[in-house]
This record gives structure tokens, C-alpha cells and sequence, in this order.
């Protein structure tokens, strides 16, 4: 039985559906803390993460032949495609997503072909900040488009029915891939630790596009313990679409989104597989208690295992003892301990 919302009887449920249904204490995986973004436009990602949302950016980093191969092993990587490294971080929010931007040395398939939110494949990196439009000024004076002509303004519920305001812009940039920022209104918590000095954090939360929402949400919450705290169907935009979250045991950041439209309204992917060495959002990364747990339950459901647990000195993580899944929907997925 899935650990989320279904177990618990509405009334035992927190009121504002972002808070924590479950405890951490035991939990097998901490929340997202990883992404790894395959791109040949670094300026248009520089532009982006580093001008527009204020993350630093370190590269090109030195890559030992030794860690190379381990890396090539994880992201199922050619061996004769040369790739830089670079990394792109909010510096004091530790809880902040780290992002490791891989550049193949020549050009590889790009996952979507288009920016149109019905497109199935790896969609965004969300953003939480206090201020949408004071950013989006910034964001659009950089030559970023916008993708509604304006600011969004709308309202959520509370599990108990109250309304509270949410101000969302997102924009297009590199990889037919998406940049959203995201502010709660109502005196909530945003949905992810912001700085203090900037009003901006992040990021911290993943979105896809998905055709079969329920298979991930059973792959995440059944191999890596994780919780759903929302499935509802979204009317403020057209066409309708239902709209998952998923979080970590007692996480208050790094969530996962999964978005599905009915069949109808799909606009047909490209086909291309959302992992490395394609060009797109291509992984997301977890840490976790028990990777010899977490690869037990993916072998008794029949989950591929990309790569088998090896140690690595990670940009982001430092060393770690990491292995590497592939989801329902082909993302991969890194798993891996603290060493």
C-alpha cells in the first residue's frame, strides 16, 4: 500500500496540503536534492539560474579519468562523447537543489520539442521567492519570455476548503524546458526555505510531464518511501490536468510534481528517452539511509537498474556512494549514501 494521503482519513490530514502527513523519523530517502540538466547552451543557462534566480555557477570542474568512467557508468553515458561539468547552487540554503549542468561535446537529442505545458517529458525547476513580479521584471529585462503574457494570479484550497492566493510566473529557456517561480499568499509557508536577504530560494521542487502518473507515484512512494500529499485536477488552466505531489517523509522542500492530461489533450513527445546524454531535465537525485534497501525493493518490482552502487567524489555531494534507477517513464533516477 502506498504511504501518502490514502492511508489517513481526511480529518487526520493537515490542513494546508503542503505540510508533512508523515514523520521523518525512519524515513529511507530525503527529499530531492539533485537534478542534473544536459544542455549545450550554457549561456542560456547562465542567463537563466545564475542572472535571473541568483544561483552561483562553478565550472568547467577537473574530471579525473578514473571518476569519468564511474560517471559514464551512472548516466549510461557514451565513451566517445566528451562531456564538461558544471554546477549551479544557492550557497546558503543547504536545502536548496543542486543542479549538475552536463555539456556533451556535441550536439545530443533533445527530450522535448516544444515549450507547450501538454507536452509529455521533463518540464521544470521550480523556484519559491517571496516577490514574483519584482523577478519576473528582472527575468524579462534579461530576454527571457515569459510564458503567458502576463504575471499568473490565482487561488488554491486548504483541505478545508479556504482559498489562498498563489502568484506563478514561469519562462522558456534552454532545451524547450521551463524556469517557474512560485509565491503562497495567505501568511503560508512557501514551499521551500527562501533566503533572507534576497527573497528568493531554491530550487526546489521538479515538475514532469507524465502519461501514467499513477505508475511513478507508485515507483516513488513503494521503492523510495516517499509520501503523496496532493492529486487534484487543476480547472485554472486549459486544457485541464491532474496534478501530484510528492515529498519526502516529514520534507518540507524537494518535491516532485507530476502532471497528467487526459489523452485527448496530450500533445505527442518526441520519443526521446529523459535521461543522459539527451538534452533536457535528465535525473533527478536522492539521498538516502539504505542503498542495499532501496535496490532490493527496485529488483522486486522489476525496476531497470542503471547502475549498480559505485563511489564517487559528486560536484555537488561530495563522496558518495551512489547507484542510478530508471522511473516508469524512463528519468533516471540517483540514489546514494553520505560517506
Amino acid at each position: 500500500m502506498l504511504l501518502g494521503a490514502s492511508r489517513l482519513a481526511a480529518a487526520e490530514l493537515p490542513n494546508d496540503p503542503m505540510e508533512p502527513i508523515a514523520s521523518a523519523r525512519g524515513a529511507l530517502t530525503g527529499p530531492l536534492s539533485g537534478a542534473i540538466v544536459v544542455s549545450r547552451d550554457l549561456d542560456g543557462i547562465k542567463r537563466a539560474y545564475v542572472d535571473g534566480v541568483g544561483l552561483r555557477m562553478r565550472g568547467p570542474l577537473p574530471q579525473p579519468d578514473a571518476q569519468s568512467r564511474l560517471q559514464r557508468k551512472l548516466w549510461g553515458w557514451p565513451d566517445d562523447l566528451p562531456y564538461a561539468l558544471y554546477t549551479l547552487e544557492r550557497v546558503n540554503l543547504p536545502d536548496a537543489i543542486k543542479v549538475l549542468v552536463i555539456v556533451p561535446g556535441r550536439d545530443t537529442p533533445v527530450m522535448r520539442k516544444t515549450w507547450d505545458r501538454e507536452e509529455t517529458g521533463p518540464y521544470a525547476l521550480g523556484f519559491p521567492l517571496l516577490d514574483v513580479d519584482a523577478v519576473d521584471r528582472r527575468m524579462i529585462a534579461l530576454g527571457l519570455r515569459r510564458t503567458l503574457p502576463a504575471v499568473n494570479h490565482y487561488e488554491l484550497q486548504l483541505r478545508d476548503g479556504t482559498p489562498y492566493p498563489i502568484t506563478e510566473a514561469s519562462y522558456e529557456i534552454p532545451d524547450a524546458t521551463r524556469l517557474v517561480l512560485l509565491s503562497r499568499g495567505g501568511g503560508l509557508p512557501q514551499n521551500g526555505s527562501v533566503d533572507a536577504t534576497s527573497g528568493i530560494g531554491g530550487p526546489a521542487y521538479s515538475s514532469l510531464i507524465v502519461e501514467d502518473a499513477a505508475a511513478m507515484e507508485d515507483f516513488f512512494c513503494t521503492v523510495l518511501d516517499f509520501e503523496r500529499r496532493t492529486s487534484r485536477d487543476w480547472t485554472i488552466f486549459a486544457p485541464r490536468f491532474r496534478y501530484v505531489t510528492l515529498h519526502a517523509r516529514g520534507a518540507r522542500t524537494g518535491n516532485l510534481g507530476l502532471v497528467e492530461y487526459a489523452p485527448a489533450d496530450r500533445k505527442p513527445g518526441t520519443g526521446i528517452a529523459p535521461r543522459p546524454p539527451n538534452r533536457g531535465i535528465a535525473a533527478w537525485s536522492f539521498p538516502v539511509r539504505s542503498l542495499t534497501t532501496v535496490l532490493a525493493r527496485a529488483r522486486e518490482r522489476g525496476v531497470t537498474i542503471q547502475s549498480t552502487p559505485v563511489v564517487i567524489d559528486d560536484p555537488r555531494f561530495g563522496r558518495v556512494r551512489i547507484a542510478s534507477l530508471l522511473a516508469p517513464n524512463g528519468l533516471l533516477v540517483e540514489v546514494y549514501e553520505q560517506r
